[in-house]
């Protein structure tokens, strides 16, 4: 029953390499997200290597997160601010929305549809910029383009998402993993997407594309 279960390519040295990995690549995604203004960096390099990993190709955590976050730290951390800003001046809208009389329903229900547009194309933008080559406001219509296109994938990302948040709050030794784990389950979803967009001619992974201005 157990023949083979603990050689070097056996379930449980399969299952204690990806449980290091996930570890580690929190680990890695939480300090290079310290600064704050470099989380979309941080994310964009978490993508990146787990999306080699769904894609079975070879890597080393380290070097290639290190990689995907210098070269796309500039696009990755503009996009993230503008996020950080549009999501503030939504949120300061509805706090204010009292004062606009008879036009703050509507003013309320715009800013919601504004932010459910925000969380649907931060689900998609960080993967993408690990995968193309994008300007950022291509980066943005992309993902815009994407999240609605490919609605069902979205919900499920979110619904990710949630859980997530839902087990880290009931067991919070899970945030060990928790950021790690979101990535590499909503990764599995978006990378089914990205292939579809793929060029003819040319891979997609950082070794051919990455993220330039």
């Amino acid at each position: 029953m157990f023949k083979g279960f603990f050689d070097l390519d056996g379930p449980f040295n399969r299952f204690g390499t990806f449980a290091f990995d996930m570890i580690a690549l929190n680990l890695l995604w939480f300090i290079f997200s310290i600064p704050i203004f470099t989380v979309g960096a941080s994310t964009t390099a978490l993508f990146y290597v787990l999306g080699k990993k769904i894609r079975n190709e070879d890597g080393y955590i380290w070097r290639d997160f290190w990689k995907s976050f210098k070269l796309n730290f500039r696009q990755s951390t503009i996009i993230w601010l503008l996020m950080l800003i549009v999501f503030s001046i939504a949120r300061f809208n509805l706090n204010s929305s009292h004062l606009f009389g008879s036009m703050g329903k509507a003013l309320v229900v715009f800013q919601y549809a504004i932010l459910l547009q925000m969380i649907f194309i931060s689900i998609y933008i960080f993967p993408l910029l690990s995968r193309f080559y994008l300007t950022i406001a291509g980066a943005i219509k992309m993902a815009f383009f994407v999240a609605n296109r490919h609605l069902l994938t979205t919900i499920i990302c979110i619904l990710l998402f949630v859980a997530t948040l839902f087990i880290t709050w009931v067991a919070s030794i899970f945030i060990f993993v928790a950021v790690s784990l979101y990535a590499i389950s909503a990764a599995y979803f978006i990378e089914k997407i990205l292939v579809k967009y793929m060029p003819e001619k040319e891979g997609s992974s950082l070794e051919e594309t990455g993220s330039e201005e």
